[in-house]
């Protein structure tokens, strides 16, 4: 004796759109929600910056009691825009500075054929 199974209330045609329908673009636009680990990392870092700004405290000086000061995050988690501009602008001036070095020891050690070099 073999069970059949029931008939569906719902027609074929109605379960293939719904299928295309939850596999097309309504799953694509649908909010992906965070993992339960990045939800614990983003947590656990806002809990660590709050404690930096306790730990730093109030600005004391002259005339600045009571102004809160603002916890700077750490360098890995900075913005690295400020730091590779930095870095590039002190590597150019190493090249351009390198260089100069070169022209200036080339002008010293042959002053006449260098300076020949240069006029044409």
């Amino acid at each position: 004796m073999t069970a059949e199974l029931p008939e569906s209330s719902i027609p074929d045609e109605a379960w293939e759109e719904f299928q295309r329908e939850s596999e097309g673009p309504a799953r694509l636009a649908a909010p992906k929600e965070p993992s339960a680990r990045a939800r614990m990392v983003t947590e656990r870092l806002r809990r660590e910056d709050e404690e930096a700004t306790r730990r730093q405290g109030r600005v004391r000086g002259w005339g600045k009691r009571g102004t809160q000061v603002r916890a700077e995050p750490q360098a890995w988690r900075a913005w690295p825009g400020q730091q590779q501009r930095q870095a590039r602008r002190r590597r150019g001036w190493t090249v351009v500075s390198v260089v100069l070095a070169v022209v200036v020891v080339l002008v010293v050690l042959n002053p006449a054929k260098s300076l020949s070099w240069l006029a044409g």
